[in-house]
């Protein structure tokens, strides 16, 4: 499985690799949006998970999540957004925007890798489901 943290902060992004470090994917990294995209077009990881904060111009989540939901070459990317506070704009936000999930972050580092591998197979059932004629709900973060 192919990870992209896209995380403004060098810190937090440390902190995510070492979560991650007994894990057998590969780990790309990004710290601006313009960053990302080229990643997501060049390596097509299977999650992306992205910091509450990218540095301007552009440097909005919730954009970079949506560039890659509204283009058909991406738009089966796993996409989880970091956020430092909740509320219900947030939430409607990231629903506006098909996140498959929003959490409070920064995410412990010992928690990273199995909320990343259920949300990536909770995705990946939901999409299963679909495609066989269910009718499950879309999956909300």
């Amino acid at each position: 499985m192919r990870l992209l943290i896209v995380e403004q902060n060098p810190d937090v992004r440390l902190l995510y690799r070492i979560g991650l470090r007994h894990v057998p994917w590969e780990l790309v990294e990004a710290g601006t949006m313009a960053e990302a995209l080229e990643q997501v077009t060049a390596r097509h990881p299977d999650i992306v998970l992205i910091g509450e904060e990218l540095p301007n111009p552009n440097g909005d989540p919730f954009e970079l999540c949506a560039r890659i939901k509204s283009n058909p070459e991406t738009r089966d990317i796993v996409v989880a957004i970091a956020v430092y506070y909740m509320d219900g704009l947030i939430r409607r936000r990231s629903h506006e925007v098909e996140a498959d999930a929003c959490w409070l972050g920064p995410i412990p580092p010992r928690e990273l890798p199995k909320r990343l591998e259920e949300l990536y197979h909770q995705v990946r059932q939901a999409v299963a489901g679909r495609s066989n004629g269910s009718s499950n709900p879309p999956l909300q973060g």
